[in-house]
């Protein structure tokens, strides 16, 4: 299978993030600040980690490769643009509809006896947690917070939208335009 990378994957880091930018404006450079470790562990892990020829060969030190470095920029570009469209879908939609998707989507597992509607819940708490304007509250705060004033829960509410025929045919066309752009890149 032929993995997107160079400049295909440069191209579309760079749309992806214009278009999380021009849709949620700071709440992108947010989410990057806050996810810097998770970049520094991938550069970290890949440039010194892979093997290949060092940086630097005369000092007695561990030094990061050439290969590694390029599939850490590699796997970092490919970090960027999935926060970065995870950034315009969280933006796009509103949580509900965005853990109803999921239910959706997990609903197969069901019949495997995988409890997705704790899946849901987490993620319902999770998103809460993301997009609150004050910062990261704690999660006993996100789970104190769905309380009313008498002390009994809050239902979480999950929004399940029908399919028609025309997000089937969205659907259709983008895994179309997928195909189609996986082997014009090869």
């Amino acid at each position: 299978m032929q993995r997107l990378s160079g400049s295909p994957l440069l191209a579309l880091v760079l749309v992806a993030n214009a278009f999380a930018a021009w849709r949620s404006g700071k709440r992108l450079w947010s989410l990057m600040r806050r996810s810097r470790f998770l970049f520094l562990a991938v550069v970290i892990l890949y440039s010194f980690f892979t093997p290949g020829t060092r940086l630097w060969m005369d000092l007695p030190l561990p030094a990061p490769t050439f290969e590694g470095l390029a599939l850490a920029l590699e796997h970092a570009a490919r970090l960027a643009g999935v926060l970065a469209l995870v950034c315009a879908l969280v933006v796009s939609y509103a949580h509900e509809m965005l853990v109803g998707g999921m239910l959706v989507c997990l609903t197969p597992l069901q019949k495997l006896h995988v409890p997705i509607e704790r899946a849901a819940l987490r993620m319902a708490i999770v998103l809460e947690m993301v997009s609150a304007p004050q910062g990261l509250p704690s999660w006993r705060q996100a789970l104190s917070s769905v309380h009313d004033g008498n002390g009994a829960p809050t239902p979480v509410v999950v929004h399940l939208p029908a399919w028609s025929g025309v997000d089937v045919f969205i659907v259709l066309a983008l895994i179309a335009a997928a195909e189609v752009l996986v082997r014009v890149c090869r």
